[in-house]
């Protein structure tokens, strides 16, 4: 349906770019922040909203694409795995990676840099500091890994509305 597509682009639009933002313009941004502590203090308020922000937008990708896939079996009927199989299978793998990733990025490490730089439990500013790089690296990750499941989606279309 017509509100699924637009909630699919939705989820796709919030999660990259809010993925592209954050390695691409918050983190380098970080860098004009003298004061160590400050910018470690402003890297876990900011993804405070983040991290929320950037699930709601995977998570509806994940849903939606769940429930189009029902209207394809339905469609294809017993040529859905034949046609469709190969390309759903990278982007079922994609997905987990994706989650994998994301789940480690904001509820492992995200929190726990929120927890330190507000000083709720301990940690050296050493230790937040690798915590913020290995975000960064895992919302990179991300990035590539989105943008590699919106290949393998946009190679799914002409074999969807083409001749099955």
């Amino acid at each position: 349906s017509q509100l699924l597509a637009w909630l699919d682009v939705t989820g796709v639009a919030v999660s990259l770019g809010s993925g592209l933002f954050l390695v691409f313009v918050f983190f380098p941004s970080l860098k004009t922040i003298p004061d160590r502590a400050q910018r470690m203090k402003t890297l876990a308020a900011a993804i405070q909203y983040f991290h929320p922000i950037f699930l709601l937008g995977i998570c509806t990708v994940f849903m939606t694409g769940a429930m189009r896939l029902t209207d394809l079996k339905i469609d294809f009927g017993q040529f859905y795995y034949s046609s469709l199989g190969h390309v759903l299978m990278w982007k079922f793998g994609l997905t987990t990676l994706i989650f994998l990733i994301a789940g480690g990025q904001c509820f492992g490490m995200g929190l726990k840099l929120q927890r330190m730089a507000n000083g709720v439990i301990e940690g050296t500013l050493e230790r937040q500091e690798k915590l913020a790089n290995a975000i960064k690296k895992m919302a990179t990750w991300n990035v590539i890994a989105l943008a590699v499941t919106i290949y393998f989606g946009l190679k799914l279309l002409p074999i969807v509305y083409g001749q099955h």
